[in-house]
């Protein structure tokens, strides 16, 4: 089927079927006619030429996304989110994981196979160099919005709300964990964390900030130094929910029991949160929403069109009440 045989079964031009289609944004056809063309697309099979529609408008049809590691449950679903929004308005999508491959290499082999724009999810984009991202239609998740137009969740008020839900617990003897990477969220979810513990009165000393890598071993091993304390925290803060889990693993190998002698909160809420046991209590951050959101931005970036209602306030952030917060245990004094 053709373009053609889509106007003689609409009863319209081929020039109206080009516009209603190629989805352009300016063209003005009224919705009636709209959707006769689209009704007949459908009941003809109509499926468009990509590469000759790509020529004429000067597009790929194809986006890229980097995003800093795929074994993370978060970024695969922020990516499923992005694929959705890109996929309704008949684009294809291009993943790297920047994990063993610096994100500036895979940027420029991204631009080398025309993407008309590239999504950058968790990826530091102060550490990447200029002449990566010049001229690019760039969206970043997540990340300072300075330079380029992003989305973010509320990583502060992550931090802020796991703070306080251990200090209404009871608990002073408060840890953090997260990475040492310059992962903006990172910094931003331990500011609230910290930041709502000083509000309160209640100092975090450094042997109970630990850095570890963002993952399960990463949270093992930090757990264990901060079990191997003299007086270990009663609550953790766990800068994702990767680092809780093996937070948990490590208690359980220490034979603490968690949550009636130490409890934990994670971020994130991945899917695995709610089959292990106990059940991880967590802040709930949007990650689909947050993919779906930056392909829009793309998208409008792309189309010239404004971006304003997409790039303003964060996502919001929900705590989820599990099963490894309790009070803290009584300490003989």
């Amino acid at each position: 089927m053709t373009g053609h045989d889509v106007a003689a079964h609409a009863g319209v031009s081929q020039s109206t079927v080009s516009l209603v289609l190629s989805g352009n944004p300016k063209a003005r056809i009224a919705d009636e006619t709209r959707e006769r063309v689209i009704e007949a697309a459908r009941e003809l099979g109509y499926r468009p030429n990509l590469l000759a529609r790509g020529l004429v408008q000067r597009r790929s049809f194809a986006l890229g996304i980097v995003v800093p590691e795929l074994d993370n449950p978060f970024f695969t679903e922020v990516v499923s989110g992005a694929e959705r929004v890109a996929g309704e308005a008949g684009y294809g999508v291009l993943l790297a994981d920047s994990g063993q491959i610096p994100a500036a290499e895979h940027v420029m082999r991204l631009r080398e196979r025309q993407v008309d724009g590239v999504i950058l999810a968790g990826v530091p984009v102060e550490t990447m160099p200029d002449e990566a991202l010049a001229d690019a239609n760039v969206v970043v998740v997540d990340e300072p919005t300075g330079r380029y137009p992003g989305v973010a969740s509320d990583a502060t008020g992550a931090g802020r709300k796991a703070a306080e839900h251990l200090l209404s617990l009871g608990h002073r003897s408060l840890a953090f964990m997260g990475p040492a990477d310059p992962s903006y969220t990172f910094r931003m979810r331990e500011r609230g964390f910290v930041q709502a513990l000083r509000e309160a009165g209640c100092a975090i000393t450094s042997p109970l900030l630990r850095r570890a890598p963002a993952s399960v071993a990463g949270g093992d091993r930090a757990m264990a130094a901060l079990l191997a304390l003299e007086v270990p925290p009663t609550g953790l803060f766990c800068a994702n929910d990767l680092m809780a889990l093996g937070a948990l693993k490590a208690c359980a190998a220490a034979g603490v029991r968690v949550p009636s002698e130490l409890s934990i909160v994670g971020c994130d809420d991945i899917e695995m949160a709610r089959y292990v046991t106990p059940e991880l209590t967590t802040v709930m951050v949007p990650a689909r929403g947050l993919g779906a959101r930056a392909a829009r931005l793309l998208l409008l970036t792309l189309d010239g069109r404004d971006t304003g209602a997409l790039s303003g306030k964060p996502l919001e952030v929900e705590f989820v009440s599990r099963q490894t917060t309790a009070p803290p245990p009584r300490r003989e004094p």
